[in-house]
């Protein structure tokens, strides 16, 4: 193990209520009622992902819930709570040297903004948006793109996501992944992972080290 990878969402910041909330409430403003179970298909998605899901089902602009949806997530933002024990390790892996990035399905002004807001802005020596490819997750592209940008190779590198998506995404791409699973995502299958755990505190560098 010569990096490691960490996810945005859900990982670093609890950003899958906002990201569920944001789509819920946009949909509302159309005039949408979404039911319990097709919340599902919001969890670790961008909008452009679950857009032909809603779209085969409901009648309404997508631009127009894409701009309400990115209204409420940004308003959200200001006061999501963030995953104090994952930045802990973030820290603890940089001070043990260890060559850290970051992959996110997110874009590169809420990438910037979440990581000022959690001081790791000059943590990562790479940062991975969706502006730096063309297939997201679960396509390894991300992860590709991102191992490519640090100059080594995948199977040097281990990466921590919340998501079913997001393991199948780094274990495309030839990476050992770690499940992180957070309350929005802990119902789901995460068979495809090399390891599971339930709190960021419990991951350690020789952990790390033995994937």
């Amino acid at each position: 193990m010569k990096a490691v990878i960490f996810d945005r969402d859900g990982v670093i910041l609890d950003s899958e209520k906002i990201n569920i909330d944001a789509a819920i409430k946009a949909f509302e403003t159309l005039g949408i009622k979404i039911k319990e179970e097709e919340k599902t298909q919001i969890i670790g998605r961008h909008p452009d992902d679950f857009k032909d899901f809603f779209l085969k089902k409901y009648e309404f602009s997508y631009e127009e819930f894409r701009k309400l949806h990115r209204e409420n997530w940004y308003k959200f933002l200001e006061t999501t709570p963030l995953f104090k024990k994952t930045i802990d390790l973030i820290k603890k892996l940089y001070e043990s040297k260890i060559i850290l990035a970051l992959t996110t399905s997110g874009g590169p002004n809420s990438t910037e903004k979440i990581l000022k807001k959690t001081g790791l802005d000059k943590i990562f020596s790479v940062v991975i948006t969706n502006a730096d490819y063309v297939k997201k997750k679960p396509n390894p592209e991300p992860y590709l793109t991102t191992a490519k940008k640090l100059g080594l190779e995948p199977s040097e590198c281990v990466v921590i996501e919340d998501t079913p998506v997001g393991v199948e995404s780094a274990k495309a791409a030839g990476m050992k992944c770690i499940a992180l699973p957070n309350e929005f995502t802990k119902k789901q299958d995460f068979s495809k992972a090399d390891l599971i755990v339930d709190s960021a505190d419990k991951i350690t560098i020789k952990m790390l080290n033995s994937l």
